[in-house]
């Protein structure tokens, strides 16, 4: 017998999607296919030490084999190409033969040769031994080649149209088949072993038809044990035959010959239960026999019972699923009405309702400690064992969802399996689990606010594993573990690494990329440059991990390339981009060598024909891997290229691995190759983004770049989520004073009639809030331009005091014809505790994105009087009375600021004037657009009074604003939709309260705040305006709707 050494390859690409697909839509198998949320570093598995040397390894490796037939579907080049040349492939079967017996077996009544007598005797012994069940399993593949042929019968199951259609097929077959089964009788000359080889290849038919299948077996079927038990009852004898008679019928004719030398190997029925157990040829792997499935060790998952969406009410589980015993935290199948008694989302992702099944983690749960007990303080969900992916790779699909302050992060493992383990044997084994063989494929720690969200990994391994999902609350110790919280995933699935959209390992091909016919020469693979000036000794994964197998793509720069050659190597198409939700691009690139080029990446616009260059480096970076990543965002369908450029010499090779894209935006990195446009992520240094000096006397401090281990909070930063990384972050001092301002600049942006978005991550964190409420300070963002000589200063982003103890993210649109700067302003508040502001992952992309969070949404009225009116005017004529803004040498006595209880930092006017009437002031705000579909906007102000004439009153008013109309020109009639007495107040004391007012916005206008006193005045702060009606407050205001004539 021959026997193959299983190698341990491990290939990683991660990913985590951030915009899910609306609940509605959803469907119980459907889900984006581009994508792969939110986003990691990908690490491959290190060399895992050869079992060749235990025989029972060796029957392992066999077994290892057998999973390698599911992975085939996964290898659909493969499976394509050796349908039709199933015959070339059977020369390598000849080793398999010991293996594939058992199909052979079934097989041998397809051939007419074979007669059925023999057949009906070897079978007994045959279910005695693991081959009985692969017998069962032989139908599963026999009428998977022949659902083409069915292809119209209703699926029995609601997963997949493959499971129903075995089924069906045995039903039609089965009565011909079983003609067919006295055939094999002229079988029993053993003289025909060759055949055998062909009966498997005989199931590589199938398997081409089985790609198709392979995602709809999963969800029907569990792990391969029990879908072979569940097969053997209704196709007991008739369905053997009937199915391998019907994959073998269109093969018989050509191969007749064969089958009958094949037939003598049958009586090594004996040796079926080594076969199980011995490797098989390389190009085994590709192929997906069902009929092979019953020899694999007990509790192997193959691409058939690949899918859980964990069922629906009453009937939820974990599918094959089970949750590993080495902590006492556990997983636990739940649905929507379970979302406030056990936690989780309110609705699931394949039903989108509240009776749809996922499975989640509570995380304030804490484990009891006990004397020796496990050190984890996770929840573990581990999936049944798994075959080798081969060198195509498996794609891991699911969704997910963390909310709550008590989650830290999900993770997605892989761990190796022995290859002598069987199902019995998992539980006992991993008792002394202790995580050190794990790789980690895919990480998140982003909280979704409630919604699921798209996750996806592609990897290659070359043994026997398990994926496990792991779940991790924030530590005991911290004060957020008391917090309920929960983590909750739903739709798990594997499957052909094609489905992972252009995620590319380039050790199975060069998956959906394709050579671009408009370049000078085309890229290569390799394994190793053969040139030690220049090129990489060998992949990035084996490269981290002294591995011994990977591969990758490269430009090759030697004869007879010329210097400006390029390459360019192009993705599929991509739809145009959610405005709100840009694709993340990361890879890893080698460029070392005297003769360094250009690498480019490139957005090639399918319309217009047209290349962006996005990201671009130049030159050599050393002899190392490293990893890239870069925005990408287009209104329209687009393809992304790599273009590579030779450069001086020949010594200038450039090389690409590890290729994956998902959803939400991220920083360019590195810092060289963004270019001159704002993105940062700090790790490096401020990536042009500056403080202003002294003399712009536009702040009073500055923001600082810090690492998180020298703070307090945040702990770690977003970009890497570790204690090492980097942020921005606004110190504090003991001199500051409560209004002192912070501004960060970025370098200038180019001008464009297309709109961009900035999108960043904030801190905003105030651990202990005054009695007299928060008062962290503000974070906001402006655009600064110069329009008519003048400079102006437009806010579009702006959060006030206290927003939680995690990373945020916010986004807001970003755009004017002419160059620009985008600044950030922090702004500290008179709180006496230790608040928190920090900033991080700086991105601009294209796109007319909505602000995040829609409370930081602004508009022209917005003020809070920090720095000036902002745009408010006083349009009172009489010199003597107006509204202005307070300062330190004239305010009211005893109001402090309402923003952040400074001295100063508000609007007000006052009247003293007993002798004189009652003076009317106007305060006006700017012109505001009218909406497009005349939603009302809801005006909302604090307001305080100040002195003791009863006949104080505030009105505030709203006038038609003609766009066309002459500066200073009166607007006309206004009406009066909100005002208050001082009479009705009921306090002598200054005290800021609460007002806000209804505005229609059908048409463009203006707001004013109408002051009128004699022995008194009102002040103003913190105007701002939300989308949508609201009521009036308070309630001693009135609405008369009457027209005022505009002072």
């Amino acid at each position: 017998m021959r026997t193959y050494v299983a190698v341990l390859l491990v290939t990683l690409v991660g990913v985590a999607s951030a915009n899910p697909k609306p609940l509605s839509a959803l469907h119980k198998r459907e889900a984006p296919a581009p994508v792969a949320p939110e986003d990691q570093v990908l690490v491959r598995e290190k060399r895992q030490e050869e079992p060749a040397t235990n025989p029972a390894d060796e029957a392992a490796a066999p077994d290892a084999a057998a999973p390698p037939d599911p992975a085939a579907p996964a290898e659909p080049l493969v499976p394509d190409e050796t349908l039709a040349p199933g015959e070339a492939v059977d020369p390598e079967e000849p080793a398999v033969p010991d293996e594939p017996t058992a199909p052979e077996e079934t097989a041998v009544p397809a051939d007419p040769t074979v007669p059925a007598d023999p057949t009906v005797p070897e079978e007994p012994p045959v279910p005695g031994e693991p081959t009985a069940p692969e017998e069962p399993a032989v139908p599963a593949d026999s009428t998977s080649p022949l659902e083409p042929e069915v292809p119209g019968e209703p699926p029995i199951v609601p997963d997949e149209s493959v499971v129903p259609e075995q089924p069906a097929a045995p039903s039609e077959p089965t009565v011909p088949e079983q003609p067919a089964v006295p055939e094999p009788p002229a079988a029993p000359v053993e003289p025909p072993a060759p055949e055998t080889p062909e009966t498997p290849d005989e199931p590589v038919i199938p398997d081409t038809s089985l790609v198709p299948d392979e995602p709809a077996s999963p969800e029907a079927q569990g792990p391969p044990e029990d879908r072979q038990q569940p097969e053997d009852p209704p196709p007991p004898a008739p369905a053997l035959p009937e199915d391998p008679a019907a994959p073998e019928q269109p093969i018989a004719p050509k191969e007749p010959a064969a089958p009958a030398p094949k037939e003598p190997q049958e009586p090594q029925a004996p040796e079926e239960p080594e076969r199980p157990t011995r490797p098989r040829p390389p190009t085994r792997p590709q192929r997906p026999p069902r009929p092979e499935r019953p020899s694999r060790p007990q509790g192997e998952q193959t691409a058939e019972a690949d899918l859980c969406d964990f069922g629906s009410s009453p009937d939820v589980s974990l599918c094959d699923w089970s949750n590993l015993n080495v902590t006492q935290l556990q997983w636990q199948p739940s649905q929507g009405q379970s979302a406030f008694w056990l936690g989780g989302p309110q609705e699931d992702v394949s039903y989108g309702d509240d009776l749809g099944g996922y499975a989640v983690f509570e995380t304030s749960q804490i484990p009891q400690k006990t004397i020796g007990g496990s050190n984890f303080e996770s929840a573990m969900l581990m999936s049944a064992i798994r075959p080798t992916t081969g060198p195509k790779g498996m794609c891991v699909k699911f969704w997910y969802s963390i909310g709550g302050l008590s989650p830290d992060r999900l993770r997605v493992l892989l761990h190796p399996m022995p290859d002598d383990m069987t199902k019995d044997d998992m539980d006992e084994m991993m008792m002394g689990y202790d995580g050190s063989d794990d790789v980690v494929l895919w990480e998140a720690r982003d909280m979704t606010m409630g919604d699921w969200k798209e996750g996806q990994v592609v990897y290659t391994f070359d043994q026997r594993h398990s994926v496990i999902f792991e779940g991790i609350p924030v530590d005991s110790n911290d004060l957020s573990r008391r917090f309920r919280g929960f983590i909750a995933i739903d739709e798990l699935s594997f499957a052909d690494s094609s489905e992972c959209g252009a995620f590319c390992t380039f050790e199975g091909g060069i998956c959906g990329w394709t050579q671009d016919s408009k370049d000078d020469f085309d890229w290569t693979q390799s394994r190793g440059s053969l040139n030690p000036s220049t090129g990489p000794p060998r992949d990035r994964s084996s490269f981290a991990n002294n591995g011994m197998m990977g591969g990758y793509a490269f430009i090759d720069s030697s004869y007879p390339r010329r210097p400006g050659d390029k390459a360019r190597l192009m993705s599929q198409e991509f739809q145009g981009t959610n405005p709100d939700s840009p694709l993340c691009m990361r890879f890893w690139t080698h460029m070392f060598g005297n003769g360094i080029g250009s690498l480019r990446v490139i957005i090639f616009d399918v319309n217009t024909d047209e290349d962006k260059v996005i990201w671009q480096i130049s030159g050599e970076a050393g002899n190392a891997w490293y990893q890239g990543q870069v925005p990408i965002a287009s209104p329209s369908p687009f393809k992304i290229v790599f273009e590579g450029v030779v450069g001086a010499n020949n010594l200038g090779d450039i090389a690409i691995d590890d290729i994956s894209i998902i959803q939400g935006a991220c920083p360019s990195a590195p810092q060289v190759a963004a270019g001159n446009n704002g993105d940062c992520t700090f790790e490096v240094d401020e990536c042009g983004w500056t403080n202003p000096g002294p003399r712009e006397r536009a702040d009073e401090i500055d923001w600082v770049r810090t690492v998180a281990a020298d703070n307090r909070a945040p702990s770690r930063d977003h970009t890497i989520g570790t204690a090492q990384g980097f942020y921005m972050t606004l110190p504090r001092g003991s001199v500051q004073r409560g209004g002192d301002r912070a501004w960060f600049v970025s370098t200038t942006i180019k001008g464009s009639s297309d709109p961009m978005c900035i999108a960043f991550w904030y801190f905003m964190y105030e651990p202990f809030i005054d009695p007299s409420g928060p008062s962290l300070g503000s974070l906001m963002v402006y655009i600064s331009f110069e329009k008519d000589g003048t400079s102006v200063l437009e806010p579009v982003w702006a959060l006030k005091n206290h927003q939680g103890p995690n990373w945020m993210y916010g986004q807001a649109r970003v755009q004017n014809d002419d160059d620009f700067l985008v600044a950030f302003e922090g702004t500290w508040g008179s709180s006496r505790g230790n608040g928190f502001m920090a900033l991080d992952d700086i991105t601009l992309f294209t796109g007319d994105c909505s602000t995040m969070p829609e409370k930081a949404m602004t508009s022209k009225a917005d003020c809070d009087f920090q720095r000036d009116a902002c745009q408010w005017k006083n349009t009172t004529t009489d010199s003597d009375f107006r509204w202005t803004t307070a300062s330190i040498s004239r305010r009211p006595a005893n109001l402090p600021d309402h923003t952040f209880g400074g001295p100063i930092g508000y609007a007000y006017f006052d009247v003293f004037n007993q002798a004189a009437r009652p003076q009317s002031l106007t305060f006006t705000s700017p012109p505001m657009d009218k909406s497009e579909d005349g939603t009302p906007i809801c005006l909302t102000f604090w307001y305080a009074y100040f002195g003791a004439s009863e006949s104080t009153k505030l009105k505030i008013s709203r006038e038609v604003y003609d766009k066309n109309a002459e500066e200073g020109e009166d607007g006309g009639d206004a009406e009066e939709i909100w005002s208050l007495d001082a009479a009705n107040i009921g306090t002598q004391r200054p005290e800021w309260q609460f007002g806000q007012v209804q505005v229609n916005t059908d048409t463009d206008f203006r707001v004013s705040i109408i002051g009128m006193a004699s022995n008194g005045g009102f002040a103003i702060d913190d105007i701002k305006t939300y989308g949508g009606g609201c009521r009036l407050r308070p309630e001693d205001a009135v609405s008369n709707g009457e027209e005022t004539t505009t002072p």
